[in-house]
């Protein structure tokens, strides 16, 4: 695979000179997607997924299996799930495996599926990930242990015994597998260290993972920061990882193992069904309510809801599809080498009533004569995105120190011209922001404009000065 260099959004090759992220990993494309937080228990058993995802243009998919499914008994192991899942990807490059340490027998809390906890006896968590790891050699290149710690819902345990544990993982893997690569944690990324909007519980999340950091140098190639919340924060928030990397001793890269979006609770008008929302004893009464009451509710909010208007559904779909440039033009010129949409399909059965209005709506794919073979709009625009980022070299800011509220991003491929993308920030998430007219003297003369999905743009203007018309939603450049 081609080496992938994502610079700093005020350098052109900062990365490359392994400055901050460390070592430029060998990665291939960008895009990436993640299944769903279960796969192989009963309804959907075995699903085909990765074909459907590559066919999409992503170059990797991130399954998360679990202790009990795959050693159901000590010593007896259960191969089916990812053997499925081992027999639809290419390549080791294509496979990025979660284990969570979620055990009935085998871990403090007894549990098939949430939370993850400590093992009771380290020696059998040590024979497992090796075992995994062992029958999975050469096929997945990319391990990681349990997902987003910070929250008690996923580990129930401290800070502390999750970094003896994964430093556990990464001796079993290592042991089993010396070409693999460990991925540390899946730390949620919900917090803003600008201090700007502050999520409720920050604090605590914050301390945890510099905990965690601070207890696992050395046994990490990679860290994990997923990317959901406020998109225009991302590089604050790398910036509060490395600099808990480098108080540890070493800086590592940095991918993104899920993210979507505009959220839910994104929203300002939506944090109001917060509390009973994230209640499970209430969720499914607000739920109800909410569409019980869709009429009168803000646009923002109906278009979350199961069974929304075609109307709201389309202004979600064209939210998202904008999201899903500017997340990840952030991202990647933030140094993050890899990202991975959540998710490629959504049962909404899963996960509870919040769930579906949370996680519902963000999916690529949905079923067609009992498979995953329909595309949804946003899989085309995830496709069409690919196309233009999948052999990227480098993606750098164009700086307007007039207009902060103009993003302009220079993309160079490994083939053919550099391409723009540029849009201009509205003052409020979801408003239709006027568009502006921008001096644009870096473009060159031969070149065209459309939309994401292909719409032709007539927005540059030749005669002196070079002239660019700029709105809400991302234009490509080439």
């Amino acid at each position: 695979m081609a080496l992938q260099k994502f610079a700093l959004a005020s350098a052109v090759a900062f990365l490359a000179s392994g400055q901050v992220c460390g070592e430029p990993l060998r990665m291939g494309a960008p895009l990436g997607v993640s299944w769903g937080s279960a796969y192989g228990f009963p309804p959907h058993k075995d699903e085909v997924f990765a074909p459907q995802a590559r066919a999409l243009g992503a170059s990797f998919t991130r399954l998360t299996l679990y202790w009990s499914q795959l050693e159901p008994k000590r010593g007896a192991y259960r191969w089916t799930d990812l053997d499925s899942y081992l027999s639809q990807i290419a390549g080791p490059e294509e496979g990025f495996l979660t284990l969570s340490s979620a055990s009935p027998w085998a871990t403090r809390n007894a549990a098939w599926v949430f939370p993850s906890s400590p093992a009771k006896v380290a020696a059998d968590y040590y024979n497992f990930v090796y075992s995994v790891v062992k029958h999975a050699k050469g096929r997945i290149r990319y391990f990681q242990s349990d997902q987003e710690p910070n929250n008690p819902f996923f580990w129930g345990g401290s800070a502390e015994e999750y970094a003896a544990q994964h430093r556990l993982f990464y001796k079993a893997v290592k042991d089993a597998d010396p070409s693999a690569i460990v991925v540390l944690g899946g730390c949620d990324g919900l917090f803003d260290p600008t201090g700007q909007h502050p999520l409720p519980g920050q604090a605590a999340d914050m301390a945890f993972f510099s905990t965690v950091i601070g207890h696992s140098a050395g046994a990490y190639d990679v860290f994990d920061l997923r990317l959901y919340g406020d998109a225009y924060n991302i590089a604050a928030r790398l910036d509060f990882v490395r600099d808990a990397m480098a108080k540890a001793g070493g800086v590592k890269p940095v991918i993104a193992s899920e993210y979507n979006g505009p959220g839910f609770f994104e929203f300002p008008t939506n944090r109001r069904w917060a509390r009973t929302l994230m209640n499970p004893a209430s969720a499914a009464d607000t739920v109800r309510e909410l569409a019980a009451s869709a009429d009168s509710l803000p646009v923002e909010t109906r278009m979350f809801l199961p069974n929304a208007k075609a109307d709201d559904v389309q202004r979600f779909q064209a939210l998202a599809a904008d999201d899903l440039v500017i997340r990840n033009v952030l991202a990647l010129a933030s140094g993050v080498q890899r990202t991975a949409f959540f998710d490629l399909w959504h049962d909404p059965a899963e996960g509870g009533p919040a769930n579906s209005i949370m996680f519902g709506s963000f999916k690529l794919l949905d079923r067609q004569d009992g498979t995953l073979n329909r595309q949804l709009p946003l899989a085309m625009a995830f496709s069409r995105l690919a196309g233009f980022l999948n052999e990227a070299r480098a993606i750098t800011r164009v700086e307007d120190a007039q207009r902060p509220d103009v993003f302009v991003f220079r993309v160079s491929r490994a083939r053919g011209k550099p391409l723009w993308i540029a849009w201009r920030r509205p003052a409020r998430l979801g408003d239709d922001a006027e568009p502006v007219v921008v001096d644009a003297p870096w473009l060159p003369r031969d070149t065209s404009a459309s939309t994401l999905m292909g719409s032709a743009r007539p927005v540059l203007s030749f005669a002196p000065p070079q002239r660019l018309t700029i709105g809400p939603s991302p234009i490509f450049i080439q």
